[in-house]
């Protein structure tokens, strides 16, 4: 696809409403694959030195009898800006399995690119350094989900955004499929049901499928993801909330 500013119709943040989220919330997970305990992931929000910028990270470990098999220790943490959610940049620290990666993405808006260095953690082998072309507001995989929570969802409707990874810039399509009941240890949701389109090539190359769960109140909470792929089911379901206010 080519890239250019008018290559994407972007649906802007709702920036005159409060926003459903501030620096401060926590949000952690309990993931399974199919029927068995994997591990825990955890997402959370803060300010960044930087004023007008804030900080996602999110970390993934393994636990239990799925560690053995397969050991996950991920931390990525992404840097973008309020209130446009337009990335900064991410990086991420890869430990799965035998692979040990440090990846960096910076975002360039000024110059339009893509600047990605992907090397060995233990920085014994020369890292990989890449552009690629960007619009002049691009989301990453983190600043992605808070910039979704701030959109308008209809049952039937599509969001789409512009979306770098580290290569080409895909546009993913986000359909709003349904309102359903979803059941969490933090208690029972009404919760949009959503699906990007993001495998067999457009983000991911393997086939699947996956589905988000957002809350309807006015938290728009990312209260379960599944995902369909070919090693089985993979959930992650949440099971605490803490904000800086010490609500729940």
């Amino acid at each position: 696809m080519l890239l250019g500013a008018s290559a994407f119709l972007r649906p802007l943040p709702a920036q005159q409403a409060k926003l459903p989220f501030a620096p401060g919330e926590k949000l952690r997970y309990a993931v399974r694959w199919r029927l068995l305990p994997a591990g825990q992931a955890e997402l959370s929000l803060e300010k960044d030195a930087a004023p007008g910028r804030w900080k996602a990270i999110a970390k993934a470990n393994s636990s239990g009898y799925v560690s053995n098999l397969y050991k996950v220790e991920d931390e990525y943490t992404s840097t973008f800006r309020n209130p446009s959610f337009c990335s900064l940049g991410i990086r991420k620290l890869i430990h799965e399995g035998d692979r040990h990666r440090e990846v960096n993405i910076q975002f360039d808006a000024r110059r339009r690119l893509a600047l990605l260095r992907d090397g060995d953690a233990a920085g014994t082998t020369p890292p990989k350094q890449e552009q690629f072309a960007i619009p002049d507001c691009v989301h990453d995989i983190l600043s992605a989900v808070y910039f979704i929570r701030t959109q308008p969802f209809e049952v039937g409707k599509t969001i789409e955004f512009p979306l770098n990874d580290g290569g080409r810039t895909i546009s993913v399509r986000l359909e709003v499929q349904a309102i359903e009941e979803v059941q969490t240890e933090v208690g029972k949701f009404q919760a949009f049901r959503v699906e990007p389109d993001v495998f067999s090539g457009h983000l991911f190359k393997q086939k699947g499928r996956m589905f988000v769960w957002f809350s309807t109140d006015a938290n728009r909470l990312p209260i379960q993801l599944r995902a369909h792929i070919g090693i089985g089911t993979i959930t992650a379901s949440l099971v605490a909330i803490e904000r800086e206010d010490g609500n729940p």
